[in-house]
């Protein structure tokens, strides 16, 4: 029983994929779409074997999830550390909350030509882009999490004459580790969105810059392939993160 409950995710995942396939396949037979728009499922899937063994395509891909890392851990740390201080310092909760609110309704992509003023193409300005987009709701977790805190737990650190610092890492952040984490795993998936999405409208290396140089050359069969081969990552980085997070969290409750 326990076999077919686990099981049962994987088998409606597989039938979703299959669902898709067949609804793919069917366009292109009643040639809903033109072949070079959409090609058929079964030539792009016979390219993904030479998209992976790309050299371009790799170094692309890698680029793109060491800036996806850099930023997340990058926001991680200001997220954790902004919400710490702002539910610390008296009178601190009240800015924060303005200027989060303020500036969380400016879209990323939008500040993209002015980060490309300030750090050119490269790295730095595809990373500051995704850490601006995904600070914000690691940043509101942390304060979320820190709230629920049990008093009694800080009154116990204070009698035992704990730092601030110590409270914080020692009572505080363990106890909010459940909403941080939540914000992590939210940012994680918008990070890498972000940073293709930086790629695509402008950028010197990643694997949007080459999804970009494959729709120029008209190989749709490629920019699909592609597609599906960084969705398919973007799956095991999200589960990756889900899978640390049930480690970590030992008293995370279980759906």
């Amino acid at each position: 029983m326990d076999i077919a409950r686990r099981g049962r995710p994987v088998a409606l995942g597989a039938l979703g994929v299959v669902t898709v396939l067949v609804a793919w396949q069917l366009i292109r037979v009643t040639d809903t779409l033109p072949e070079n728009s959409l090609p058929g499922p079964i030539p792009v899937l016979r390219n993904l074997p030479g998209l992976l063994v790309s050299a371009e395509f790799r170094s692309g891909l890698l680029d793109t999830l060491w800036t996806w890392a850099l930023a997340l851990g990058l926001a991680t740390v200001a997220g954790v550390l902004v919400g710490a201080l702002s539910k610390a310092i008296p009178g601190l909760a009240a800015p924060t909350s303005v200027a989060v609110d303020a500036f969380r309704s400016v879209p990323s992509t939008a500040l993209i030509p002015i980060f490309i003023l300030l750090l050119g193409l490269g790295t730095g300005m595809k990373m500051a882009v995704a850490v601006y987009a995904i600070v914000w709701p690691i940043l509101i977790n942390t304060i979320y999490g820190l709230s629920g805190v049990e008093p009694t737990r800080i009154d116990a650190a204070r009698s035992m004459r704990f730092s601030w610092l110590r409270t914080q890492l020692v009572v505080a952040l363990p106890s909010a580790l459940p909403s941080i984490f939540t914000g992590v795993r939210i940012a994680s998936g918008a990070a890498l969105v972000v940073v293709i999405s930086t790629e695509l409208l402008g950028a010197l290396n990643g694997v949007g810059t080459v999804l970009v140089a494959y729709q120029r050359a008209g190989r749709a069969d490629y920019v699909i392939a592609g597609t599906l081969i960084v969705g398919v990552v973007g799956v095991f980085v999200y589960a990756a993160i889900t899978w640390l997070e049930d480690h970590i969290v030992k008293w995370k409750s279980v759906d």
